[in-house]
């Protein structure tokens, strides 16, 4: 039997002790949770599980939670809620059960080590996606090998949160330094506990806290980190200014909108209906992402789609401009993008070395989002300097045909 089949009978056994009914009820089965993630003691369920009426009757008889922690070996349960409308990403987890004996001050504190190296948040404080674990772990070889060379010495990790890739790159390369940047000082408490956790000095790690428009230094960087979805692009002028004179590599995460009709790309992926059973973000539909933008407002509740700007740029612009109008806007000024078309053929300078990507099958819109983003990028870069996307890195199904990708980007002055 599987985990699921387990459960279910272990719930239908504590209902029949616990009412005298032991009749299936097709209708609170259908809401077990199809999945679930595991910290340590702690079970996360996602969103839209557990919630059934029969479910609190249940609850209240006081055989619900201890049944699923003994099946699952665990002390604490939690639902994963959307993180919330706030401009930082909040996350709304909230505990379900714990144990007797329980510390009530860690109760809602989580704990991850991937690949040796600690990570830990308050799931009611913070959001973690275990989905871009491989990612994470795909960086490492990249920087440990141009930090023996002496080629690299500087990051900066423009959407830092609680050190999601600023920590393996730190613990796992020799890396000099490691600028993180956020603007949630709730990420960033848990940023720096997680830097003592790893003993990781802080020479070797500097902590910016607010907007990385304003914040972000210029001219230290061998590689940015961009590492916001739905879209990190109203932050793709400051990446540019961060790079070193000699120019350096953007790791830019986008969601691409892939129809599966198109190609067909979808079917190899092992959730091909586009759940995410890691992430906090995977409870949206096509239609919320295609239509509205990111339901979470990444940017202070403006909805921007997923890649509006390869659409309509006059469009985009007008968001900027509503961005800067709203109350999370930054407080300098900045100008909004230009919404003008470019008439240069975008993959120009890439013909001869069109990007790498990790599926063999790429989407043609991939492949379009590369070309517009290596144009976009190329408009921020100092006069005769060359962009060139190298690789599209496939990392989840966000959502029904809405893919997670990565794009390393690599920006060098001509010659």
């Amino acid at each position: 039997q599987s985990w699921r089949e387990q459960l279910a009978h272990s719930l239908l056994a504590a209902a029949a002790e616990a009412t005298g009914c032991a009749a299936p009820q097709p209708a609170w089965l259908a809401q077990l949770p199809r999945s679930y993630s595991r910290y340590g003691d702690l079970a996360l369920f996602p969103e839209g599980t557990l919630d059934h009426p029969s479910f609190a009757e249940l609850a209240a008889s006081g055989r619900l939670w201890p049944t699923v922690c003994g099946l699952l070996k665990v002390r604490r349960l939690a639902v994963v809620r959307r993180v919330a409308r706030d401009g930082v990403r909040s996350s709304r987890s909230r505990l379900l059960y714990t144990e007797p004996g329980c510390d009530p001050a860690s109760a809602t504190v989580a704990t991850c080590v991937e690949h040796g190296v600690s990570l830990s948040w308050d799931i009611a404080d913070c959001m973690f996606s275990r989905g871009n674990a491989a990612e994470r772990h795909r960086l490492v070889p990249l920087v440990a090998a141009a930090a023996a060379d002496g080629s690299e010495s500087c990051i900066v990790d423009l959407f830092a949160g609680i050190g999601y890739f600023t920590l393996p790159l730190l613990a796992r390369t020799g890396i000099a330094q490691v600028i993180a940047i956020d603007w949630n000082p709730a990420a960033l408490r848990w940023l720096r506990r997680n830097l003592q956790n790893n003993r990781i000095g802080e020479s070797r790690c500097r902590v910016l806290q607010g907007d990385n428009r304003l914040v972000a230094p210029a001219g230290l960087a061998d590689r940015v980190l961009l590492g916001l979805v739905p879209s990190s692009r109203l932050s793709w002028p400051a990446a540019c200014r961060c790079l070193r004179p000699a120019g350096g590599w953007l790791h830019v995460h986008e969601n691409c909108d892939s129809p599966r009709e198109a190609t067909g790309c979808n079917k190899d992926h092992p959730n091909a209906d586009g759940s995410d059973k890691d992430s906090e973000d995977a409870s949206r539909t096509d239609k919320d992402l295609s239509v509205r933008g990111s339901s979470d407002g990444a940017f202070g509740g403006l909805a921007i789609t997923s890649n509006c700007f390869y659409k309509d740029r006059a469009a985009t612009a007008a968001a900027h401009a509503a961005f800067l109008n709203s109350p999370h806007a930054p407080a300098a000024e900045l100008p909004p993008p230009d919404a003008a078309d470019c008439d240069e053929d975008p993959l120009a300078e890439a013909a001869e070395t069109p990007p790498v990507c990790s599926r063999s099958r790429p989407h043609p819109a991939w492949l379009s989002m590369a070309a517009s983003m290596a144009r976009e990028l190329r408009r921020h870069m100092p006069p005769g300097w060359r962009v060139r996307v190298a690789r599209i890195q496939f990392v989840k199904w966000y959502a029904p045909r809405v893919a997670h990708l990565v794009f390393d980007v690599e920006c060098r002055p001509a010659g």
